[in-house]
């Protein structure tokens, strides 16, 4: 329970940081097609929406700059969190069964998951959120065993499966916004009637059959009541894929420790880690144009690059922080970044990918050397956010929060959500959020 107030207040966090960034004025211009009722909370966003179309919002905006949680090996909180927090909104229920709800979630999300890990598929590419979504929005709106069953044949019926190109650009928030829009609609048909298939996770012909070439049904069960995938929550202190974020810490230090640093005068940078991370920064640097061009001409956003690590590596070291505002685009061309884009090298390390296939841990290690010769050098051996090196989520919400809330409010929201379990109606605590 702890874990799952904690997760509410980095997604909420996320939720409002990525709110600043121009996609988030799109997603609700977009969403008022869907009308604008008053049913659920936008966070960063004036006004309320029916819930389908609020969770969709906050499910976009918490994951636009990549700043979203996992659990194991799929993105859960962006998912889960709105998809709880909307529904939740519709039927006034108490802090403490959102609480829960949020937790069953994540471990659905954990298991599923599990379950079509040998495919193709990792992060937030895991087409499963279709599944936590629909079971959690059934729980909180109130339907018996059969109607969830058929509420989770409704939202997996079109099985969504991610094509990575569309990560280039902002439809990539959709990965886990359309699940949390659908997941609602879904539970409510059902709940009003709707026929749906019952076995739609598990059936030869089913959803996880459908999106992966392999499926272990094993962990669909394995360990229920007595493991946690909760427990195994990673958050993240700056937007950026995990495999980034400890290169990206390094080279905030960097800036730190190099005397009179000049990012002029910078001859080369070695990122090191494992090789994971290697695969994923190299994912748009051979395009053609490259990515920076493409995002100069529109057809690509920042998004491409929440996924480099050599960016978030010149930007640390250039600003000596890593937030929303490197991802503007007065940012992305700064002269010095595009110049020290061709200092870079990527090198895998041997010691930090078994650390990483043993037991998930995100290292890196990144080495600066000036034109006089000098070398400086720092290295983490785990992310920041990570289940076993934790960090005040607190200051992510107040960073975000900040920006639409004046200082007695946030730290009034912020309460209300470390007592969440107290509360007996969870519309009470959402009249925090609101922007006046």
């Amino acid at each position: 329970m702890a874990i799952a107030r904690e997760q509410l207040v980095a997604t909420i966090g996320s939720c409002y940081t990525g709110s600043m960034m121009p996609a988030a004025q799109s997603v609700r211009a977009g969403l008022a097609i869907m009308g604008e009722g008053t049913q659920a909370t936008l966070f960063g966003a004036r006004g309320r929406m029916p819930a389908p179309a609020a969770a969709l919002y906050n499910s976009a905006v918490a994951q636009v700059i990549d700043f979203d949680d996992w659990v194991i090996i799929s993105h859960s909180g962006a998912a889960v969190v709105p998809t709880a927090v909307a529904a939740g909104e519709v039927t006034g229920i108490s802090g403490r069964d959102l609480l829960t709800a949020v937790v069953i979630g994540n471990e659905i999300n954990g298991r599923t998951s599990r379950a079509i890990q040998r495919g193709a598929y990792v992060g937030n590419s895991m087409p499963n959120h279709q599944i936590e979504t629909a079971l959690v929005a059934s729980r909180i709106l109130g339907l018996d065993p059969t109607q969830t069953q058929r509420a989770v044949g409704h939202s997996g019926f079109l099985a969504m499966e991610s094509c990575h190109t569309g990560w280039m650009t902002d439809s990539k928030v959709l990965c886990n916004g359309l699940p949390a829009m659908w997941g609602i609609t879904s539970a409510a048909l059902a709940k009003a009637g709707l026929l749906g298939n019952l076995d739609l996770i598990e059936h030869p012909a089913g959803l996880l059959a459908t999106v992966s070439e392999v499926v272990d049904e094993d962990e669909l069960l394995k360990g229920l009541g007595t493991e946690w995938y909760t427990r195994t929550l990673n958050t993240k202190r700056h937007p950026s894929c995990a495999y980034n974020l400890p290169a990206i810490e390094c080279a905030i230090a960097l800036r730190r420790v190099i005397p009179d640093f000049d990012p002029w005068q910078v001859a080369a940078i070695e990122i090191e880690g494992p090789g994971v991370m290697l695969y994923v920064a190299s994912r748009f640097q051979a395009l053609e144009p490259d990515v920076y061009e493409q995002i100069r001409a529109g057809s690509a956003t920042h998004v491409a690059l929440c996924f480099d690590a050599g960016f978030g590596v010149f930007a640390g070291l250039v600003d000596g922080e890593f937030s929303y505002r490197q991802y503007f685009a007065d940012r992305i061309h700064a002269p010095i970044v595009q110049h020290l884009r061709s200092r870079v090298s990527f090198k895998a390390d041997a010691r930090m990918h078994a650390a990483y296939y043993a037991d998930y841990q995100y290292g890196a290690r990144v080495r600066v050397r000036m034109m006089d010769g000098t070398e400086y050098v720092e290295e983490r051996r785990q992310l920041l956010g990570a289940r076993d090196r934790p960090f005040d989520h607190a200051e992510k919400f107040r960073e975000g929060a900040s920006q639409f809330l004046a200082v007695p409010r946030v730290e009034e929201a912020l309460a209300a959500l470390r007592n969440l379990d107290q509360v007996e109606d969870i519309r009470t605590v959402m009249k925090c959020f609101e922007i006046e």
